[in-house]
């Protein structure tokens, strides 16, 4: 007997990413979807087994796999397809993928995690789940408030529970699993709520994983990841706030998309499919379009939303960084014993340090992008956490008239400080409360009534209390004037976000261009006008969905390298893509990241364009080469 297995390690994929070993003493014992010890090359690695075979496809000695290391399957066969799909649609190695698929497995620990492991009854992953007799719907994309969305998840949870099926939520953030399993368990209270999150110990995330494996847990709730693991009898995925990057994974391989893996993952289950948003993405309303999504629910009302114009603000000698509308609308918050959140999409204390004399700008020596200033008078670098602190004079021309220009959450907090001394006023971003415990933490300090006033990145947005009467933005055209060309959308996204909310009495949105036009639409409530005009342009530039989008990124530390070696795969690309569109190599923001230098190649594909040629290429490209297929900058 032989098994094809995958090795959970990369392996370049111009490369085979399943080999085949010989069985021996292991044949009775083996299963698809395993985890085994096999030798590979020169070391013993990791694997899953993939399939089982009485011969072998040719007449050579095979190495034989050394020993099983979970006799309970970790994967099972969908998930197997599920990985294959990642892998082939996203041009990364089959081993990492799986690696994403699996919980983190320790061969010193693998006996003391499974041991964890006795309270599930193990024997029903070797059964066959019932799957529905019946094809399921097409995916459907509720949109209105929270409040709306969520009566809809109840009822189509509630049908699911009912033919005894289980259940994946899928949130964005970490901040959002508290609020959403509270939720979960005072409406489902006889059901017992599993999460599937990164921030779990070791442990506790195998022993979740399996219990999505057996018939007992019905409700697993998670970020990203957990749409990767295998369950017993999926009937329901959610995908709430839709519109979220969060759900891209662009930093590291494999570079996939929770909301691609959703569509195909509900495809090999056979289940329903269910994403949510205030405002969902331009690709959603693209789908509905064409019919391969059905929209449910309408836009909410927008209700009280105050678009302020900080121009004549400054005209009248207000030179705050809030308006005196706002600052009105704060103390009768503070006066009534209400709450309020105060969006700033920036962290730290200034956005950049820069010399008023001679225009120096305070840059990272790793990465040469600018550095971020504190109220702790340290600079960092959003890119490779150097630090160094703020320079009392002009490094290039010694001048003392140096300082921070723009504005962030520590900026806004410490004005709001100033103003209303007497207030509890608090600060959410990843930067001060990544964990989820100092996440839960601050939420619950918020839900409670203990912070007057929240100042937060888009981290916060989600949050939501009964006392919470009003949202504010403090300065919107950041956002609205960010270069890229999805920035309209994200935009959109986050103004609807903010002031598309049921709990909130009051939006106040603060800007220095109340002509914007998407700022118009939002007054207007131009909802379907806003998504119309977005296609036509992406149609008009060759932008998803109208196009396909793939971003190849080259890193070397050796300069003149990287310029030669860009050069040559852009080429090669025109000579081989006649009719699509190469753009590049272009030089991002920023060039150079922890000392490596950088040039990106845009590839823009026709829908229809057959990827076998390009395929040859990427396969092919060296070590220095990333692919993000889909990317979302």
């Amino acid at each position: 007997m032989f098994a094809n297995i995958i090795p959970l390690t990369k392996i370049p994929i111009a490369k085979p990413q399943i080999y085949t070993y010989e069985l021996g003493d292991l044949a009775n014992e083996i299963k698809i979807g395993q985890v085994v010890e096999a030798p590979l090359y020169y070391r013993s690695t990791f694997g899953i087994v993939a399939g089982i075979a009485p011969t072998a496809p040719t007449n050579i000695k095979y190495k034989p796999v050394t020993k099983i290391i979970d006799p309970y399957p970790i994967v099972n066969e969908r998930d197997l397809h599920l990985a294959q799909f990642i892998s082939d649609y996203y041009y990364a190695p089959l081993g990492l993928v799986l690696k994403q698929l699996t919980p983190e497995l320790l061969k010193k620990k693998i006996k003391k995690l499974t041991a964890g492991l006795a309270k599930i009854n193990l024997s029903l992953i070797n059964q066959t789940a019932t799957l529905p007799t019946t094809l399921t719907a097409k995916p459907e994309v509720i949109i209105g408030t929270p409040t709306e969305r969520y009566q809809h998840y109840r009822a189509i949870i509630a049908q699911v529970l009912r033919q005894k099926q289980q259940i994946l939520f899928l949130v964005p953030e970490l901040i959002l699993l508290p609020q959403t399993e509270n939720w979960l368990q005072q409406t489902f209270s006889s059901q017992q709520i599993t999460l599937l999150h990164s921030d779990l110990s070791k442990s506790d995330q195998l022993i979740n994983w399996r219990q999505a494996q057996t018939a007992g847990a019905k409700i697993f709730l998670g970020t990203r990841r957990a749409v990767l693991t295998s369950f017993y009898n999926l009937g329901l995925i959610i995908v709430e706030e839709e519109q979220s990057l969060s759900y891209k994974q662009w930093e590291m391989a494999p570079r996939y998309d929770a909301r691609t893996a959703a569509e195909k993952k509900a495809a090999l289950y056979n289940c329903q499919l269910v994403f949510g948003a205030s405002a969902p993405t331009v690709r959603a309303y693209f789908k509905a379009q064409k019919g391969d999504y059905k929209f449910a629910g309408k836009p909410s009302r927008l209700q009280n939303v105050n678009i302020i114009d900080m121009r004549e603000e400054l005209r009248s000698g207000n030179y705050s960084i809030f308006s005196d509308a706002l600052q009105s609308a704060l103390a009768q918050i503070l006066t009534t014993k209400k709450q309020a959140i105060m969006f700033v999409n920036r962290r730290g204390e200034s956005t950049f340090v820069m010399c008023r004399d001679c225009g120096h700008v305070v840059r990272c020596p790793r990465c040469q992008s600018a550095l971020m200033e504190h109220a702790t008078k340290i600079l960092s670098c959003n890119h490779c956490n150097f630090k160094t602190p703020s320079p009392l004079v002009c490094p290039a021309c010694r001048s003392p008239r140096i300082k921070g220009f723009g504005t962030g959450v520590e900026k806004v907090e410490r004005e709001l400080k100033k103003i209303f001394p007497a207030a509890n006023i608090s600060r959410l971003d990843t930067s001060i409360t990544p964990s989820l415990k100092n996440l839960s933490q601050r939420q619950q300090e918020f839900v409670n009534g203990k912070i007057d006033i929240l100042v937060g990145t888009q981290t916060a947005l989600p949050l939501t209390s009964a006392k919470l009467e009003l949202i504010a933005a403090i300065n919107i055209d950041y956002i609205l004037n960010f270069p890229g060309w999805q920035t309209d959308e994200r935009a959109w996204q986050i103004l609807r976000q903010i002031s598309g909310r049921d709990d909130a009495g009051q939006t106040i949105i603060q800007t220095y261009n109340p002509d914007n036009k998407i700022l118009r639409q939002l007054a207007r409530g131009e909802f379907n006008s806003f998504y119309e005009t977005a296609l036509r342009a992406r149609a008009d530039l060759k932008y998803p969905p109208a196009a396909k989008m793939i971003k190849l990124i080259c890193k070397s530390d050796d300069y003149d390298y990287l310029q030669k070696a860009s050069a040559a795969v852009a080429q090669k690309l025109n000579a081989a893509l006649a009719g699509q569109e190469i753009i590049g190599p272009l030089k991002p923001m920023p060039e150079k990241i922890r000392d490596f230098w950088q040039r990106e190649i845009i590839l823009k594909l026709d829908l229809n364009y057959n990827h076998a040629i390009l395929r040859n290429i990427l396969c092919n490209l060296s070590n220095e080469w990333s692919i993000d297929v889909d990317s979302l900058t």
